[in-house]
């Protein structure tokens, strides 16, 4: 129902009345309005109630008694910004504008009774009853709280938040949680008016008053830095996420006191590897004469893997790898333990880690340092040489010594020399086979031929392989004070070396684990789900590329090898990654998957647990210095395999819960991050030219400031710069007709027609960079107007008029297929022939 400003306050006034009168007569409910001047005429009065009922918002009886559906009563708290009021309601994550007249009568920061409605575009409307005199209560449950012996020991203060205070006017302060996905953003200060001076622009801590109503407000108890200052910023969503930012105390320092700096190797029962099948329990393999090394990046000091390779007389590739052994020094009993299960990761930010274990564990005697004798849990598996598949494996309690640590740059040019040497394979497998040792140079070389013999095998078993590349450095100043630059990490191939080295492992753990039935965390990865197929319908249709529906492993990588190398490509491969189904910790193999759907995906005859690797078992194994699930499924299988006590089902359920919950903070953490550097660059760059991508469309809420409702995300690759851009500003016209297609793919306009869609190339120039918000906002270097040839508004286009059929027909399609399994595995057959 289309509704006008007088409309819009006529209907408040009925709401109004029924809600202080439910079960209001229509003919008092007509004479009230009328005395006050409300309605003008009967006919109206008609009019509208007659709407309203239509839609289902009054009931009215066969005794003409009026009530008002509850489902669409709510409360807010009224808020300003600027001359702009707005409701924020509880679990809602808009906010709702007000008319300028109607808050009038009230203050920001009062609580008040509301009526939600929709109106054009499928806004949501509030009409304010009055004030409410209600306590409120949280839509959403509160979480309970587990009883377990971990949660006394919580890294975070609960019910405190860290963010900025920010200045909406002369004298309107107001606290912005760091954390996005708190509701409301503007959360009113509590404190006395002449303490806000001490607050304004500067990164602070804030206790709320109700922890599930943060809309209550609160008051700022601690002022953290600068807002723009790199070592602040970074500092305060590290803490707000969860980071442990110390390790003191006195309990908790005497323990790290306690911690050795060396292993005493006299404690341990020594044995030989050719000992370890009949001997393991009790004992301690000895690997110190393999020659295993380190690579990571160049500034890394939390060195928790090392690998070693070699062609054995069978020319099988023997891989060995070796990852520090945590379980080994840490008791998640003790308070370190506690803070651990609790932190679950380590949060890297652009200038340091925030470790999830004191520095003496994490840098110190856990850490695979070169020269040092590590405790160390061992993974050997010997590669077959025609499938690059695991012929055997073997997992050993071990004592090892790394040989060195190389970056990834010093591997790769290693390589990148060697490889280039005629016959140096042969070279390679004939040393092997005989027995000679390879000196440090070929060991680097051959790591680099093991993993592309398992990279074979992933390839052959379909697994997905994305190209997309993230990962960037921030260049600071001399002092830390300032962000000069932001640079791409280059991709080397020793990066993939490493992959295959870590995936192995992972893979012969979590069968090991399987195998004997021991209680494990596993890294479950599930399909995409039929809304994903949906939205990537959209998106490849409005790209122009044939896609019927197929996102399995072969479907994806078929996208995958069909845009590399187009313009296409970047954003193709960080849509098809979004597409994918969140990974998760579960003590299942296959998590919530139903048997019907996984039967679809096999490989070598078992059934498939990791959707994206085409794995069908892996458990994270190789990082516990940085990751708490890793610690169980060394902690659990040392126990099966020593015979000792392995950890209780209950503290295992408690690290997946905790794990799965802190993913997703850490994930945030790393955005922010991100979101920050980029603001703080591009801070000196305001008034440049910058080319990009348009990577999202997103409506703006009313506290933003905008005037458009569509803002146009676009993103620069080389620094990972993304502004938003109002949509009126690309198409030169106003944009009330225009509306975001259905999957967010595209911009369509009033006709139909396509204005905008996602990948198009775009080249825009920086005006606004601020820091207190972590946003930046740009505008287009040209409009793209109606005739603009880059700019696909043809009436008769067919993309946009045609798309609700194409996609009925394409999901059509998916289900038949779906629904007759001989035909799809004869697909796949005759795809892995064409391939071959």
């Amino acid at each position: 129902m289309a509704v006008d400003n007088e409309m819009s306050k006529s209907i408040g006034a009925i709401f109004k009345q029924v809600f202080k009168n439910p079960g209001i007569h229509r003919n008092v409910l007509l004479k009230e309005l009328q005395k006050t001047g409300k309605i003008s005429s009967k006919e109206k009065f008609n009019s509208i109630l007659e709407s309203l009922t239509t839609v289902g918002s009054l009931h009215i009886d066969n005794r003409q008694l009026i009530t008002i559906d509850p489902s669409i009563l709510s409360f807010g708290v009224l808020q300003k910004n600027g001359d702009d009021y707005f409701i924020v309601v509880p679990g809602k994550t808009q906010h709702i504008p007000v008319e300028r007249s109607v808050a009038a009568g009230y203050k920001p920061g009062d609580i008040l009774d509301v009526v939600l409605m929709y109106g054009k575009k499928g806004k949501q409307i509030a009409h304010v009853i009055g004030r409410s005199n209600q306590e409120i209560h949280s839509k959403v449950k509160a979480k309970k709280e587990p009883q377990h012996k971990f949660y006394n020991a919580g890294v975070v203060e609960k019910g405190v938040l860290l963010g900025r205070v920010v200045k909406l006017s002369h004298d309107d302060l107001v606290f912005i949680p760091n954390k996005k996905s708190i509701e409301p953003r503007q959360i009113p200060i509590l404190n006395n008016r002449e303490e806000w001076a001490a607050f304004q622009d500067k990164l602070c801590l804030m206790k709320l008053t109700d922890i599930d109503n943060p809309i209550m407000g609160g008051q700022i108890i601690d002022v953290k830095g600068d807002a723009g200052n790199p070592i602040h910023e970074y500092d305060a969503i590290a803490e707000s996420y969860g980071a442990i930012m110390s390790w003191t105390g006195e309990n908790i320092e005497a323990e790290i006191e306690q911690i050795p700096t060396k292993v005493d190797v006299s404690e341990l029962k020594l044995i030989t590897e050719e000992q370890a099948p009949a001997m393991q329990r009790g004992h301690t393999v000895d690997l110190r004469h393999i020659p295993f090394v380190t690579v990571d990046p160049a500034t890394c000091k939390d060195m928790d893997d090392a690998i070693y390779s070699r062609f054995n007389e069978d020319g099988d590739i023997e891989c060995y790898i070796a990852v520090a052994c945590v379980p080994k020094y840490v008791d998640l009993s003790s308070e370190i333990g506690q803070r651990y299960a609790l932190g679950e990761f380590t949060i890297y930010a652009p200038n340091k880690a925030y470790n999830v274990l004191p520095s003496k564990l994490s840098t110190g005697i856990c850490s695979l340092n070169p020269d040092e004798d590590r405790r160390s849990f061992v993974v050997k598996a010997v590669i077959d040489r025609k499938t690059g598949n695991v012929k055997s494996s073997n997992i050993y309690d071990a004592l090892i010594k790394s040989r060195h640590k190389y970056s990834y740059e010093e591997a790769q040019e290693i390589t990148d020399v060697l490889s280039g040497g005629e016959g140096y394979k042969e070279y390679l497998e004939y040393k092997g086979m005989v027995g000679e040792p390879y000196d440090e140079n070929e060991q680097i070389l051959m790591n680099y031929y093991a993993a592309q013999l398992i990279m074979g095998g992933f390839n052959n078993r379909k697994m997905i392989r994305f190209v997309s590349n993230k990962e960037r450095d921030i260049v600071f100043d001399r002092d830390l004070d300032d962000v000069v630059d932001i640079k791409p990490v280059p991709h080397l191939a020793y990066h993939e070396v490493i992959e295959a080295f870590m995936i192995t492992a992972n893979e012969v753990t979590a069968k090991y684990a399987k195998d004997n039935g021991i209680d494990n965390i596993y890294r479950v990865h599930e399909e995409p789900s039929d809304k994903k197929v949906a939205r990537a319908g959209e998106f490849f249709d409005i790209l122009g590329i044939e896609f019927d529906g197929d996102l399995t492993a072969s479907g994806t990588r078929a996208l995958v090898e069909l845009t590399k190398g187009t313009p296409y490509e970047e954003v193709a491969n960080n849509f098809l990654i979004k597409m994918q189904s969140r990974a998760k910790y579960s003590n299942k193999l296959y998590g919530d998957t139903n048997d019907e759907k996984i039967e679809d995906f096999e490989w070598i005859g078992e059934r498939i647990s990791h959707f994206a690797l085409q794995s069908p078992h892996y458990s994270h194994t190789t990082s516990p210095i940085r990751r708490a699930p890793d610690y169980v499924t060394q902690y659990n299988i040392l126990a099966h395999m020593h015979g000792t006590k392995p950890l209780s089902h209950e503290t295992v359920e408690f690290i997946i819960e905790q794990a799965n919950e802190r993913q997703l903070d850490v994930d945030q953490a790393e955005k922010d991050f991100a979101d920050i550097s980029s603001v703080l660059y591009c801070e000196k760059h305001i008034g440049e030219t910058m080319h990009g991508r348009i990577t999202k469309f997103r409506y703006t809420s009313p506290e933003e400031g905008y005037e458009d409702d569509i803002l146009v995300i676009a993103k620069n690759e080389e620094k990972g710069v993304s502004v938003e851009i109002p949509l009126s500003q690309i198409i030169g016209r106003r944009v009330d007709d225009c509306v975001i297609s259905e999957q967010c793919c595209a911009v369509f306009n009033g006709r139909g027609d396509t204005i905008l869609t996602l990948c198009k190339p775009i080249d825009f120039i920086i005006t606004k960079a601020d820091r207190r918000l972590m946003t930046i906002t740009g505008k287009p270097c040209r409009k793209y107007g109606r005739d603009a040839k880059t700019v696909e508004n043809t009436r008769n286009n067919s993309q946009a008029v045609n798309y609700i059929k194409k996609k009925n027909k394409r999901m059509k399609r998916y289900h038949e297929k779906q629904s007759r399994p001989d035909e799809r595995a004869e697909r796949r057959e005759h795809l892995d022939s064409k391939e071959k």
